[in-house]
């Protein structure tokens, strides 16, 4: 008990504490939304008291030696980060990208208190206005599913905003992922505290916090905020739990099953760290440890709940995404039936009889594997191009973008090969070096303990999880490679292992050389290393706002329109932008009207004719409904006025026209800037 002291409770048990009160909010908020009772009168004491529950059972999470100094520079650090992501965070509202998506998820679940969508269906002519091919409900991430709207992602992170917009509307919501994103800071400090030792935390609470992925996550709506919390989390947990005997590693081992099966409420991809976690629950079954089956099982639990959230809330998107999917599931099944055997064939001897599991040589010709796997990736842009589908909807949007900025058009390429330097980019290969040396160094003791020749470290969970996720990542990162969108896949898992590795690297070369004279330069060229390439890095976009006024945007376009209004989508962008604004932020019962290429290629005459039609169908239908149709257009290729003059509109109404900032939009580089867009919204009365 020495090491209670409140220092060491505030670097390392607190951000457990925290962890566990969020999984536990995002758990709740299922059920809770399916019966549409998520408003402030039912859901907020829910949630304090389910994260009160959670949090009094992960106060009894071991802690580590800490002084006063690094917890208190490391608070420091992570209440800067939250800050400064709070100060400068972005207004994603119209609809462009993940972060605006989930944002609109969020404001559904605050003002309509729970699921699915609601359509207005007979505003717009009922079931008649469904069976024209040339009516659509569905906008991009939200679905049209049967008579209704499905959001496309999943519940958890959503619905953690819209507590935020509960307690001061949209700028509460804005600013939450930063308040998380500052705890998730002092959690990889207090992982860091328990790998490392607690005076080496504050150096990787700087780093990861000065990574601009980091930085642009925290700023914005997107799922990796609570993600990143709860799974570091996990990880410290784990590491506490390995050392533990008895009733103490049981509890601790239910604990970190229930986190990481937890963030499935969050993430779709948490399948992968429960996939890479598989060995981990086999070797601990093979050693007998005490809390094997706690793990087990509480993975096994919260899992099947967080699937079955998914499926009950977020089935379309599921479908969407089974080309990915489908392979992580087998994956999944495949290797749990494998590491079931061998655990069996380990617990009966049978393995000895391979003498080659047991030699001295395996440890160093696996670390010499892993150190050839990392030269691999780290090379693969001088000899490899992957590619992908060049007919799949983001081959397209990749060609677009290599057109814009002059590059050789090739949609199919998904510049994974790429994804170490993406790295590099934020933190410096410094740091990307040391962790790779660090992973490569410590594998052999993670193999002499599974062999039964060395105690399992404590580290040895978390580092095989990290390792097993990061390099799949790596491998293939799965995500629309413009910049900086794309990193946001780095801000889980990848980041923070790089920087706790790097940081374990830096301690063991100052420890190794601790007996020579200038021990204090060798940590000073540490923090050098690893803070100044990520502060170079960031300090361009540092003070950047993005999206910035949409909110006022759109609060001009919901004044435009009258309690009979309905609206109807009819160019490309506003069918991107704006359906999901209208119907659920300014209660405009919404559709779009579209044209098959077969119709007619846009900006053809048959296209036109095509819209035209379809326009005075779906208009008549609103008028027997009772309803005022205004036809509304948002602009691209073609002015958003002359869309309306060419449907009949004889008088155009601009009611919104705001010039606002964006994210770069870069394949090949590091971002360093923000470009411009219009918001746009141009309505008119169809006739």
């Amino acid at each position: 008990m020495r090491d209670e002291t409140p220092a060491a409770i505030l670097l390392t048990r607190v951000p457990v504490v925290l962890a566990a009160a969020v999984a536990a909010v995002t758990a709740v908020a299922v059920p809770l939304v399916l019966l549409d009772l998520w408003t402030p009168a039912v859901a907020v004491p829910v949630a304090v008291v389910v994260a009160a529950l959670a949090g009094r059972l992960a106060w009894g999470t071991p802690v580590v030696a800490a002084g006063w100094v690094p917890a208190g520079a490391s608070l420091a650090i992570s209440v800067a980060a939250g800050t400064w992501a709070a100060l400068t965070h972005a207004e994603h509202v119209v609809l462009r990208r993940d972060a605006g998506s989930v944002a609109l998820y969020a404001h559904q679940l605050a003002t309509h208190h729970g699921l699915p969508v609601d359509p207005a269906l007979s505003a717009l002519g009922g079931a008649a206005a469904l069976a024209d091919p040339n009516v659509t409900l569905a906008s991009p991430a939200f679905y049209e599913v049967g008579d209704h709207v499905v959001p496309q992602f999943l519940l958890g992170a959503p619905a953690l905003y819209s507590l935020g917009e509960w307690a001061g509307g949209w700028t509460g919501m804005f600013v939450a992922p930063a308040v998380l994103g500052g705890f998730g800071v002092l959690a990889v400090a207090g992982l860091t505290a328990r790998l490392a030792g607690a005076r080496w935390a504050p150096l990787a609470a700087g780093a990861f916090a000065l990574a601009q992925p980091v930085l642009h996550a925290n700023r914005s709506t997107y799922s990796e905020p609570p993600a990143l919390l709860v799974l570091v989390g996990a990880a410290s947990l784990l590491v506490a739990a390995v050392p533990a005997t008895g009733r103490t590693a049981a509890r601790l081992g239910g604990g970190v099953g229930l986190l990481v099966g937890a963030c499935g409420f969050v993430r779709i991809d948490f399948l992968r760290e429960v996939a890479v976690l598989v060995p981990v629950i086999a070797v601990l079954l093979v050693v007998r440890h005490p809390g094997t089956r706690a793990l087990l099982s509480g993975t096994a639990l919260a899992s099947a709940l967080a699937v079955a959230a998914a499926l009950l809330t977020s089935r379309p998107y599921l479908g969407t995404i089974a080309g990915s999917l489908v392979p992580l599931v087998a994956g999944l099944v495949f290797l749990t039936a494998v590491c079931a055997v061998l655990a069996r064939l380990a617990r009966a001897g049978w393995l000895g009889r391979f003498g080659w599991l047991t030699g001295d040589r395996l440890p160093t010709v696996l670390a010499a594997a892993l150190g050839v796997v990392l030269l691999v990736l780290a090379s693969r842009p001088w000899w490899l191009v992957v590619r992908q589908d060049p007919e799949d909807s983001g081959s397209k949007l990749v060609a677009g973008l290599q057109q814009a900025q002059g590059l050789t058009v090739d949609g199919g390429r998904t510049y994974a090969e790429h994804s170490i330097d993406w790295i590099a980019w934020y933190l410096g290969w410094p740091a990307v070096v040391l962790a790779g040396a660090a992973a490569v160094v410590a594998l052999p003791r993670v193999v002499r303990a599974v062999q039964g020749r060395d105690t399992l470290p404590a580290w040895f969970a978390p580092y095989v999880v990290a390792m097993g996720s990061t390099l799949l990542t790596l491998y293939r990162p799965g995500i629309t490679p413009d910049h900086p969108w794309a990193d946001r896949r780095l801000v889980v898992v990848v980041l923070p292992a790089v920087v706790v590795l790097a940081v374990v690297a830096c301690r063991w070369v100052v420890d190794r050389y601790a007996h020579l004279s200038l021990s204090w330069l060798r940590v000073a060229i540490a923090v050098v290393l690893l803070l100044v390439p990520a502060a170079v890095a960031t300090l361009p976009v540092a003070t950047q706002r993005t999206e910035a006024g949409e909110p006022q945007a759109v609060a001009q376009a919901c004044a435009s329109f009258g309690p009979d209004d309905v609206a109807l989508a009819v160019d490309p962008r506003s069918r991107n932008e704006w359906p999901q604004v209208l119907r659920g932020t300014c209660g405009v019962p919404t559709a779009s009207v579209v044209v098959a290429t077969a119709d007619g290629a846009p900006g053809t005459e048959q296209y036109w004719a095509t819209l035209a039609a379809a326009v005075d169908r779906q208009a008549a239908r609103i008028r027997e409904a009772g309803g005022n149709p205004v036809l509304v257009a948002a602009g691209g290729d073609t002015d958003p006025v002359e869309v309306l003059q060419r449907l009949g509109v004889a008088a155009p109404r601009v009611v919104t026209d705001r010039r606002t900032g964006e994210d770069e939009r870069v394949l090949e580089e590091r971002p360093d800037g923000m470009q411009y867009i219009d918001v746009r919204l141009v309505t008119g009365t169809a006739p």
